[in-house]
């Protein structure tokens, strides 16, 4: 039984959340007013309204979080903050999330950063002005939300903005139209007509992604809204679109969300950091230059802010035993011809204990590089492409540890696969993978859809997993850092994507990571404060060293 204590210390402010999706209402018979101190006392903390929902009154509320705990469908969450927030600037309504401060624009490239579920998007749609923040008061209009705005802030939405948006999820553009027709539509004419004659029913995700990307770029807007654009890119499509953006967004104001590090430290010329609990509350810290401010992402403490809200993220190398423990699988040469797509892989061996990184090019042959291992008898592995089904989680045989160690929260267990979003999916298929018996575990993009957090959390997991168990893992990934923090040895791939692809055994990292950089010309430097791998601007000073030494990553 989970263990409850009662604060004696009074926070600064305390948010009660009630999930309604999740509560039953009377079926549970009220277990949170049973057992809520407060209401034991004959003062009323936690009522009924005219739904039947249980309300719960954060100024009665000690934060005990007995009701929390005691919940059956755990549908309510009790924070205790330790920061004392100025106002409110959005709520969804009573116990739901709210986010607290405003991210203001200013001209030039600004980044999002933070996990999933804390504010970004309802951040977004108040600067578009698609949603009124309504200040936890009962404001309806823009006239009234001006009442409570700053000078600064009324000036900014008073403005007749015209706002271009590259929305998160690409997958509603997937239509039966011609592109050519699309674009006629809106006045847009593009400079690669490539994909002219195709129908967007049936583009790849790069494909459909970089289109809805050059599309947004080819408004004429005041503002630019740019949500997640490296979903579905390879390493150097990422490198491309971030110079593209760069390039087109100049002495504009542009807004840009990611989980891709080094792709944001590159693009971006600001930050704001979003923290918070998910789908509790958000508050984004005041504008940072970019490098500054990923860095005191990565410490897990806003420095102006005084609020630390996570533990240090540490960019630390595998030691030469972990590299150069027993052999625990060799795997032959890989030959394989479909269609017209030629592969070859050399043969190699896989070690106790570690994490082998596998990279390179959209198109180029990893993903059949892992089947044809899956057809050899590898059966422990999570597919790039997730089979979307209405079984339960809980039918999955997933082991109770790596539930937990994946933060994958126990009312999910009850939602059907056809119910989870993109992340949790991502999440569950991973732990389900995880939780069969083998010695060698192959993982294909894992960090699709994951947010920067479960990112963290998932490199580390990792870790710890084959370090604990002696297993080892193959992953496919395009995120550069994570790809870093996991890896122990590198297999990278070359040739033309579509017709050809060449495979490496495992090399030694940074051996690794040289053979792939030096194919996609990029070059990687380490932050002298964080050690986190940084992209060079093609050309700078750094880059044209590092090239002259033939030392892509250091």
């Amino acid at each position: 039984m989970p263990k409850i204590s009662i604060n004696t210390k009074i926070p600064k402010k305390r948010i009660a959340v009630i999930d309604r999706d999740l509560c039953t209402k009377e079926e549970c018979g009220y277990v949170c007013i049973s057992v809520c101190p407060i209401n034991k006392s004959r003062k009323e903390c936690i009522t009924i309204d005219n739904e039947g929902y249980p309300v719960i009154s954060e100024e009665l509320c000690i934060g005990c979080n007995i009701c929390g705990v005691k919940c059956p469908y755990n549908a309510i969450s009790i924070i205790n903050l330790d920061y004392d927030f100025p106002r409110t600037v959005h709520s969804y309504g009573v116990n739901s999330f709210r986010i607290y401060t405003l991210a203001l624009p200013r001209q030039g490239l600004i980044g999002f950063l933070g996990k999933n579920g804390i504010g970004k998007t309802t951040m977004l749609n108040i600067l578009s002005k698609r949603l009124i923040p309504n200040f936890d008061k009962d404001v309806k209009t823009w006239e009234e939300a001006y009442k409570n705005m700053t000078v600064e802030e009324k000036a900014y939405f008073q403005d007749n903005k015209k706002f271009s948006i590259k929305p998160q999820y690409i997958e509603t553009f997937r239509k039966n139209v011609l592109i050519k027709d699309l674009l006629k539509s809106l006045n847009i004419d593009l400079e690669d007509k490539s994909l002219y004659e195709k129908k967007l029913i049936d583009l790849s995700g790069g494909e459909l992604q970089k289109l809805i990307i050059e599309i947004s770029l080819a408004i004429d807007a005041d503002v630019y809204y740019i949500d997640e654009p490296t979903n579905f890119l390879d390493i150097a499509e990422r490198l491309k679109y971030a110079t593209r953006i760069r390039e087109k967004l100049e002495n504009k104001t542009a807004i840009i969300v990611d989980h891709d590090l080094a792709f944001l430290d590159y693009v971006v010329d600001f930050v704001y950091l979003f923290v918070g609990e998910e789908d509790v509350f958000g508050f984004n810290s005041s504008i940072k230059n970019t490098r500054n401010g990923i860095n005191e992402y990565i410490e897990g403490y806003l420095k102006s802010e005084n609020y630390r809200f996570r533990e240090p993220i540490k960019f630390d190398s595998y030691s030469q035993e972990e590299i150069k423990s027993e052999v625990l699988i060799i795997y032959p040469k890989i030959e394989k011809t479909i269609d017209n797509f030629r592969l070859e892989v050399e043969p190699g061996e896989i070690r106790k204990g570690e994490i082998i990184g596998v990279v390179g090019r959209n198109g180029i042959g990893k993903s059949t590089f892992f089947n044809a291992l899956f057809q050899q008898g590898f059966k422990a592995y999570k597919p790039q492409y997730l089979p979307v089904t209405n079984e339960l989680v809980k039918d999955l045989n997933i082991k109770s540890n790596i539930l937990a160690n994946l933060d994958i929260k126990q009312s999910l267990l009850e939602k059907p696969l056809s119910k989870l979003s993109g992340g949790q999916l991502q999440k569950v298929y991973i732990a389900k993978t995880l939780s069969i018996e083998s010695d060698v575990y192959i993982l294909d993009e894992p960090t699709a859809y994951l947010d920067i957090e479960n990112r963290i959390k998932l490199a580390s997991f990792l870790k710890d997993f084959v370090i604990k168990t002696g297993k080892s893992i193959m992953v496919i990934d395009h995120d550069i850092v994570f790809i870093d923090r996991v890896s122990s040895r590198i297999i990278a791939f070359k040739g033309e994507p579509g017709k050809y692809g060449i495979g490496s055994k495992p090399l030694e990292k940074i051996e690794g990571m040289n053979e792939f950089l030096k194919i996609i010309d990029v070059t990687i430097r380490r932050d002298l404060d964080t050690n986190r791998p940084r992209l060079n601007k093609p050309n700078s000073v750094l880059d044209r060293e590092q090239k002259s030494l033939n030392k892509y990553y250091v």
